[in-house]
């Protein structure tokens, strides 16, 4: 019996041996991204030392020994799915997007890094968090989701500039912003157009934002004083996507729809009868004040007529529907993507179209990009990125222009016709809003070329080589026609001005890279050296007097003058950086760079910028083990450091310069004189710029602590940070004794802070299999102080706008009102301390367009197959000059166009206003009242989307292995108690000139339709 069961047991023992020795599973990894399979899953047997990964189509086979073995699935990205074999031959997994482990690996200067070892202050956002917003520019995916950083859409003109500050305006006359860096290599963002036609243009709409894998906002010194002498205002990292192992994945977005004005134009204008009765009271209420009642004769004797006898008859031309228009958009984006151990490829093109909502602006783009990483040998790999573009312009006057459409549009009183009875445009001043929008032509094309090449050697484990080439070439050509039905050409029969413009830029940059791990330590150091040539380069003709309005080419011109212009500028720069880790708990950064700039004298072309950070990562420590199941992160950081600024002066500032000039024509105007150099046409020479050889890099010094927390393994994250930032040695232009020759000249002198505080939160709310809600928030404050100036002075037109010690930038200085007497309906005005009120002496600063509080709110929902997306974005505090209002809230002192505002007019005693009785005393040329300084603060429901997602079983049928369709809302509804058409515009946008609206193109309100297809 006993032999038996030992022998029974024994047959048991040798089946289940067999059974382990010889089970095999096998299977495939999935993904919602990637329905044909993910390419090198880890698959381990929990346990053992047995594993395996999955091949270019996501199948694998692993050899397992018992039904209880348990198989675990990882792969970066994605949560780690443990899966027990339980007798299966066969199974199939599909992967879930890990959105947090997806943050930790960030882009820094010259590199990756984990976000938990990160000492600097990096915001970060993600391309796909983003997709398929209708913007033209990548640079518009910043407004409102990262915190400290402020983007307006200074106009709604499409392609138009975008006015970004990180952590405050740097600089008072120079360049604040951003560094742009895009796959490694510095950009050229200036605007190149040869004029700026009320409103710069946007170089960054030159790229799509479609192929954009990430975004980094670099902001603290820590992280950007790698970049040195051109990030004291910050640097902007753009990463494109790259190709991945695996079988081809072919992308095609598109999507199509209308825009149109937010809030309705003819809401704040007036008609033609209302503009009569409006002119009629004004001329009462004068001959009143003058004569002493309306029966009274005028010392000439003659009675009160009024200047309009009818106004219920009169004329009413609603000008602004005749200049705006339903604007349509449509994009189609194109990519492929794929590669194996040896070669990863991503191509991609692009076209993009979007009419402005005043005519005729519109703007076209198509591009195309390739990105290659190719694997010569394990220890070498070469690659490329490389984009090309084209677009188009078709520009429009546009704010502070006042024979721009939409201008014209407002200073025309509806009681003007819109053509003459001959059939011509009806001018009796300006030129005509319908003449303007149906004949203006100005065509701006830009072609550019973005690429560089790159070889990583690896030289030994650790220890990597890494040399760069690239290039940033720019071709701006401009044509501009005045034809005979505009004033400007009518009577020189027709004129044209025609601008090309070249920007050449090549980048040399050697990085070498060494990591190691001794132990608990881990030490990274960075060595590397950039050589950056920009060459820029303008050819320009002018011409009058064509045959007729088909000649546009100033070769047809009966008069014709051409110039040309150029100038350079280059930096070299040596850099270095190490980060160190204790046991990764105790973390710390040393940046150093310097850097030599052409623009600067011989004795101070060098720049040093040092910076030094360190943080702790409190939540490693042994005594945090007891609350780790609720604080899964916390750590503290803190950083400074110096970084420069050379932009915003000129190429040979530091050097005293003559300019030659020949005689006769010039190019401005033709038929005019040029400068004193001329004499009849001889030509010339003459002293233009003193030299000043002790002219310095402008620095500032910024020290930041942060605070990083995660909660409850990271479903909740928080991340705070307070900057002080310090700029010293501004570069302005200082007053000079006139005996010099010169009334001005560039120097180092003047200081400025901000200071300011970032809160960003992003919390996982919900996380189920079929039910997700994410949602993050962002605020930030900044406190700007001017701290020393030479002296103070005003800018823009009337000196509406102040630059003075003691208070922030973009300050308005206007006549403080303080109410208007309900009794007589005349203004009162705060004197400031005097009897009388006297408008040459009582102005005073009165606030400022900088808000107190910027941010974002954004909640991401997902229910099975559906998607909803809703974006909040909000400004708080900061005020807005409107400037319109001076011209068309007039009281009858002027003959243009009235706006609403002026029906809150003061009429009878009693009445409780802001706006006085209409009269001259009330409204004389030389008055800036503070009423027209409104509160700019807006919340606005930029974003809402609603997608579906067609389930792989029907959209497998036809070979789709994702489709998805949605519908978008952009700029949906606005709250806000500004009067204008958009708080969030800005007539000549500039370090000095911000949060001043005069007939600015508003942002439109933009509906569209789209697709997104993966095969």
């Amino acid at each position: 019996m006993k032999k038996t069961l030992l022998l029974t047991c024994m047959l048991l023992l040798g089946a289940i041996s067999v059974y382990a020795q010889t089970q095999t599973v096998t299977g495939r990894v999935v993904s919602e991204d990637e329905p044909d399979g993910i390419p090198g899953v880890n698959i381990l047997v929990k346990g053992t030392g047995i594993g395996t990964a999955t091949d270019i189509d996501g199948r694998f086979s692993i050899g397992v020994t018992s039904a209880d073995d348990v198989l675990v699935f990882s792969f970066i990205g994605y949560n780690t799915q443990e899966i027990r074999v339980a007798n299966r031959s066969e199974i199939s997994v599909t992967m879930v997007a890990d959105t947090r482990a997806l943050g930790e690996v960030i882009v820094v200067g010259y590199g990756e890094q984990d976000r938990r070892t990160l000492t600097s202050a990096i915001s970060s956002i993600k391309g796909k968090d983003v997709e398929n917003i209708p913007i033209v520019s990548p640079d518009q995916f910043l407004q409102g989701r990262a915190p400290g950083v402020v983007v307006n859409s200074e106009s709604g003109e499409p392609g138009g500039g975008m006015n970004i500050r990180i952590r405050g305006t740097t600089s008072i006359t120079g360049n604040s912003d951003p560094l742009y860096v895009i796959d490694g290599v510095p950009i050229i963002s200036d605007n190149l157009a040869a004029t700026t036609f009320g409103q710069p243009t946007n170089p960054l709409a030159d790229l799509n934002p479609a192929d954009i894998e990430s975004m980094e906002i670099l902001k603290d010194a820590s992280a950007t004083a790698i970049f040195g002498a051109r990030a004291a205002n910050g640097v902007v990292l753009i990463t494109t996507k790259r190709g991945q192992s695996g079988k081809p994945v072919v992308n095609i977005n598109m999507y199509a729809g209308i825009s149109e004005p937010w809030r309705n134009p003819n809401e704040i204008r007036v008609d033609g009868p209302t503009f009569e009765r409006l002119q009629n009271e004004a001329s009462r209420n004068n001959w009143i004040d003058r004569n002493g009642s309306l029966d009274a004769l005028n010392p000439s004797g003659q009675p009160y007529n009024a200047p309009f006898p009818n106004p219920d008859g009169a004329i009413d031309t609603n000008w602004l529907d005749e200049i705006f228009q339903t604007g349509s958009i449509r994009n189609l984006d194109a990519s492929v993507a794929g590669g194996d151990e040896k070669i990863k490829y991503f191509v991609s093109a692009n076209n993009f179209f979007q009419e402005g909502l005043v005519r005729p602006a519109d703007f076209e783009r198509s591009s195309a990009r390739m990105n290659l990483d190719f694997m010569v040998t394990p220890r070498l790999k070469i690659g490329t990125s490389a984009t090309y573009s084209v677009n188009t312009r078709n520009r429009a006057l546009n704010g502070n222009a006042i024979a721009g459409a939409l201008s014209t549009a407002f200073f025309y009183p509806s009681n003007f016709p819109i053509f003459n009875d001959d059939g011509t445009y009806f001018r009796p001043f300006w030129e005509n809003p319908v003449a303007v929008a149906n004949e203006t032509d100005y065509l701006m094309k830009t072609t550019r070329i973005i690429g560089s090449v790159y070889a990583d050697w690896e030289i030994t484990d650790g220890l990597v080589f890494r040399s760069t080439w690239s290039i940033d070439n720019n071709l701006v050509e401009e044509d501009r026609y005045f034809n005979t039905f505009l004033a400007a050409g009518a009577a020189l029969n027709g004129s044209a001005q025609s601008f090309v413009t070249r920007s050449n830029n090549w980048i040399n940059e050697n990085v070498l890279t060494y990591q190691k791990n001794f132990g608990s330590n881990n030490i990274n150091v960075l060595l590397g050296n950039t050589l950056q040539e920009n060459q820029f380069l303008r050819t320009q003709a002018f011409g009058q007097g064509f045959p007729s309005n088909s000649f546009k080419r100033i070769e047809s011109a009966a008069v014709k003058n051409a110039s040309s212009t150029g100038t350079s500028w280059g930096i070299a720069s040596f850099f270095t950086r190490i980060n160190y880790g204790y046991k990764g708990k105790y973390l710390f950064t040393a940046n150093m760079r310097a850097d030599a700039s052409s623009r600067f004298g011989v004795d101070n072309r060098w720049g040093y910028f040092p910076s030094i950070a360190g943080a702790w990562r409190i939540v490693d420590e042994s005594f945090m083990e007891a609350i780790r199941g609720t604080v899964s992160d916390m750590k503290i950081r803190a950083s400074y450091g110096i970084t420069g600024n050379q932009g915003g002066i000129g190429d040979f500032q530091a050097l005293g310069l003559w300019g030659g000039m020949r005689g006769g024509l010039n190019l401005g105007g033709v038929g005019q004189p040029t400068g004193p150099a001329s004499y009849v046409d001889a030509p010339g020479i003459a002293p233009n710029q003193l030299a000043n050889p002790d002219l310095r890099w402008e620095t500032t010094a910024q020290f930041n602590v942060g605070l990083d927390v995660g909660l409850w393994n990271d479903r909740l994250t928080l991340t705070f940070d307070y900057y002080d930032k310090q700029t010293r040695d501004l570069l302005l232009n200082v007053p000079v004794p006139k005996s010099l020759g010169f009334s001005i000249l560039t120097q180092n002198f003047g200081e400025m802070q901000n200071r300011g505080f970032e809160l960003g939160i992003n919390a996982s709310i919900i996380e189920k299999q079929d039910f997700t809600w994410n949602a993050n928030f962002n605020v930030s404050r900044n406190n700007n102080l001017v701290t020393r100036l030479a002296f103070p002075f005003s800018t823009f037109t009337r000196d509406y706008v102040r630059v003075e010690e003691g208070y922030p930038l973009n300050s308005f200085w206007v006549h403080v009102q303080e109410g208007v007497d309900p009794q007589t309906g005349d203004i009162i005005w705060d004197t400031m301390g005097d009897e009388e009120f006297n408008p040459n002496i009582h102005r005073q600063i009165f606030g400022s367009a900088i808000p107190r509080y910027v941010g974002g709110f954004t909640n991401m929902v997902n229910y099975k197959n559906w998607d909803l997306m809703v974006f909040f974005q909000f400004s708080e505090g900061g005020d807005i000059l409107n400037y319109g209002r001076f011209f068309f809230e007039h009281g009858g002192e002027r003959a243009t166009g009235y706006t609403t505002q002026q029906l809150d007019r003061w009429q009878q005693p009693g009445d409780i206003t802001d706006v006085p009785r209409m009269a001259s005393r009330n409204y004389s040329a030389n008055l800036r009242p503070s009423r027209h300084v409104e509160d700019g603060s807006f919340l606005r429901l930029k974003n809402l989307s609603l997608g579906y997602t067609i389930p792989s079983p029907i959209s497998s049928r036809v070979g789709i292995g994702r489709a998805r369709i949605y519908g978008m809302a952009q700029n949906l509804i606005t709250w806000t108690n500004y009067t204008g058409l958009d708080p969030e515009v800005s007539t000549s946008p500039s370090n000095l000139v911000s949060g001043v609206d005069i007939a600015v193109m508003p942002q439109p309100r933009t509906y569209t339709l789209g697709v997104n297809l993966t095969f």
